[in-house]
């Protein structure tokens, strides 16, 4: 999984965030294969991916930061990064969390859907 390494978001290395309609819809696609899945199932494992790409997105923009703050020698844009490093580390700490839990949901969601195509 490739993400943009150019400072956007939406760069063209970034991958789409949310599953397209048709992978949500549960009426043809996991019905029609006479899979179990449930629309709320897929929705949490698009989020869980959405959430790990953003995840991917500011580690990367850390990364970048250090470096440029390792090779700064201006002390007003040595500040800004040490800003901006701050910024990007409190958004990775508070979103992993969510991010944690999120994945626990789904697991548990994955373990009864697992439990009744076995019991059918």
């Amino acid at each position: 999984m490739s993400l943009s390494r150019n400072g956007t978001l939406g760069g063209p290395g970034m991958r789409k965030l949310e599953a397209p309609a048709d992978e949500l819809d549960d009426t043809d696609g996991a019905s029609a294969r006479g899979g179990t899945c449930s629309m709320e199932l897929r929705r949490s494992l698009a989020e869980i991916k959405g959430q790990a790409q953003f995840l991917l997105y500011l580690a990367d923009q850390i990364e970048e930061s250090l470096e440029q703050l390792i090779d700064e020698a201006d002390p007003c844009h040595g500040a800004f990064l040490c800003k901006v490093l701050g910024m990007y580390s409190g958004q990775l700490e508070s979103k992993h969390q969510g991010l944690g839990e999120k994945i626990a949901e789904a697991c548990q969601e994955v373990y009864v859907t697992v439990r009744e195509h076995e019991m059918s």
